[in-house]
């Protein structure tokens, strides 16, 4: 089943949302460079994480590359995973022993171009996105790059790449992200088999979630998997407003029964 992170949580009754409709993850957007209407501060981001209950992973998104200045925010607002999306930070050569220090399972995003398929360093992004995978990182996410901005620019990246980058490391987990929404997430899914999908923009509306396009963006990637890897989960509208489990009915495959 593919996983699903959704990031923008601003206030506890996002995460409550968010944990309704069924989410794997939760991403904290905290002190990033970009302009964001759910840039976090630490005090607000670790009221949030401890919001965030058992099973559901909380991961801490950050642009700050200095170490010291990554590992005192992981102390504070204790996350179960930390997002490296700076341009910079710690090299693979570096990887191992920064991870010891953090204590927490550590994801780098390859911030990838869509004009050109490079990174916005300019490397070849299989092969940077292999580097990070064989030093010992546990995931890989792949976000889209443009007009300065390193998230939220709303423009998918390219599935051809992004299958071969997902190739390329495994057994390294690759999570998509980039412009991805309840219209493009199954081809997304079909086209690049990732371990997981992140979205942002498309479950917005004026800066806040949205619990129908949540809802909406879940179905989708759930109708994806079926149509995949066989199993069948059918999201009940207005679940989440009864307070109650998005996932509420499962069916077999046909055949099965």
């Amino acid at each position: 089943m593919t996983r699903v992170m959704i990031c923008g949580s601003i206030e506890e009754s996002d995460v409550d949302l968010l944990v309704r409709e069924g989410v794997d993850a939760i991403g904290l957007i905290t002190e990033v460079s970009q302009d964001i209407s759910c840039n976090l501060s630490r005090d607000r981001a670790r009221a949030l994480m401890t919001r965030i209950p058992p099973l559901v992973s909380g991961v801490l998104i950050v642009t700050e590359e200095r170490r010291d200045e990554i590992c005192r925010m992981v102390d504070y607002i204790r996350p179960h995973a930390v997002q490296l999306h700076g341009l910079g930070g710690p090299s693979p050569d570096n990887l191992g022993r920064f991870k010891g220090q953090l204590g927490v399972k550590v994801i780098r995003t390859v911030h990838l171009h869509r004009d050109n398929g490079l990174t916005a360093n300019g490397d070849d992004p299989v092969a940077y996105a292999a580097e990070y995978a064989s030093a010992g990182v546990d995931a890989i996410l792949l976000d889209s790059f443009g007009g300065g901005k390193v998230g939220a620019t709303g423009r998918t990246v390219d599935f051809e790449m992004a299958f071969r980058i997902c190739e390329a490391i495994r057994p390294c987990p690759l999570i998509l992200a980039g412009g991805l929404s309840p219209s493009n997430v199954s081809e997304a899914i079909e086209k690049v088999r990732p371990y997981g999908v992140d979205a942002f923009s498309s479950v917005t509306n004026g800066g806040r979630l949205d619990a129908w396009k949540i809802r909406s963006f879940i179905q989708a990637v759930r109708r994806s998997d079926a149509a995949i890897y066989g199993a069948y989960t059918q999201l009940e509208p207005g679940g989440a407003e009864r307070g109650e489990n998005s996932v509420v009915r499962h069916t077999r495959n046909k055949g099965e029964e």
